[in-house]
């Protein structure tokens, strides 16, 4: 039985990006198969006890969302989530996991096969904030800067080689292609989204920035700062417009702040012009609206002014991109 249940859609993204759970991951079926069926998955409810155990194994994760290929075979086990998946799993979509201390196996899906599933119960903002998560670099640990679970440019081709009839297909790849690839945090993601995705979804619509651009420095202001290049969180290097996200950490270190300070300095030295946002910037939509209006001069844009629909939508769009983990249940 052990390897016959299918983990889907945020449970497997969740899965997937935590660092200690993925090496226990490795690939499984490469072959393409028609269904969940073809593949072994158990025509009927699982037994109860496998179920606890796999419950159990993934506590950290939230919700279990497992992929069956026919209503029958569902559950309304406690912690558990089910859905019926009939179309194609396509080659390099299925993971095994292997638990070491319970002998557990479990099959759980790619990320492609993930948030095309995730698809069917969240919105853009949550498809596009679990994407920039997968491509993004946002650290586990104090140790700093993770490693991507994947690229964009894997992502699509994972999906661009699904069958043409997938449900959701077109909204995923969409998502992937909006996402934010090289993000450093959730709310360095928020920033950018934020300024730049288009109004429909939230966003001021201004153009998209480089996340983490370096910045090299001449030997003037290396000698200054102490080091070269810069690593800037969001530029538009054409018009030497930056913005800087503080985090908490840069508000409980005093040698964080002087370096923030440095760091400003040289830049605006190098007429580059030079914002520093938090998370407050963000959060509240008026000092949002003032921030972007800057920005969008210094651009050479001009920002309309926001109704209560284009509200409701910054609200969802910021929700979905530094909490998709939790908006699905």
């Amino acid at each position: 039985m052990n390897d016959r249940l299918v983990i889907g859609g945020p449970t497997a993204l969740k899965f997937v990006l935590d660092p200690h759970a993925v090496w226990y991951v490795r690939p499984s079926d490469t072959a393409a198969r028609p269904s969940l069926d073809t593949l072994g998955c158990r025509l009927h409810a699982a037994r109860h006890h496998d179920l606890e155990r796999i419950r159990e194994a993934c506590a950290p994760y939230g919700t279990v969302h497992l992929y069956v290929p026919k209503a029958g075979a569902r559950t309304k086990h406690r912690g558990f989530c089910s859905h019926v998946w009939r179309k194609p799993v396509p080659e390099g979509s299925l993971l095994l996991w292997e638990e070491p201390d319970t002998g557990l196996t479990v099959h759980v899906v790619a990320p492609a096969l993930a948030l095309l599933q995730t698809a069917a119960m969240a919105g853009e903002a949550v498809l596009i904030g679990a994407a920039s998560e997968l491509m993004g670099r946002y650290p586990h640990d104090d140790k700093g800067p993770g490693q991507p679970a994947c690229s964009r440019r894997s992502l699509l081709a994972q999906l661009d080689a699904m069958p043409a009839d997938m449900p959701r297909l077109k909204r995923t790849q969409t998502a992937v292609e909006l996402a934010f690839e090289g993000s450093r945090s959730a709310l360095e993601t928020a920033a950018a989204g934020m300024l730049s995705l288009p109004r429909d979804l939230g966003g001021l619509g201004l153009p998209r920035p480089r996340l983490n651009h370096a910045v090299h420095l001449p030997p003037a202001q290396e000698r200054q700062l102490g080091y070269t290049p810069l690593t800037a969180d969001l530029a538009w290097p054409q018009e030497k417009v930056l913005i800087e996200y503080q985090g908490k950490h840069h508000f409980e270190s005093r040698r964080v702040a002087e370096d923030d300070m440095n760091r400003a300095s040289v830049l605006r030295q190098l007429g580059w012009w030079v914002e520093q946002w938090a998370k407050h910037d963000l959060q509240n939509l008026l000092r949002l609206d003032d921030g972007g209006r800057r920005v969008a001069e210094r651009l050479g844009r001009t920002l309309p002014e926001p109704d209560t629909g284009f509200r409701e939508l910054q609200g969802r769009l910021y929700a979905g991109l530094t909490g998709w983990r939790d908006l699905v249940p």
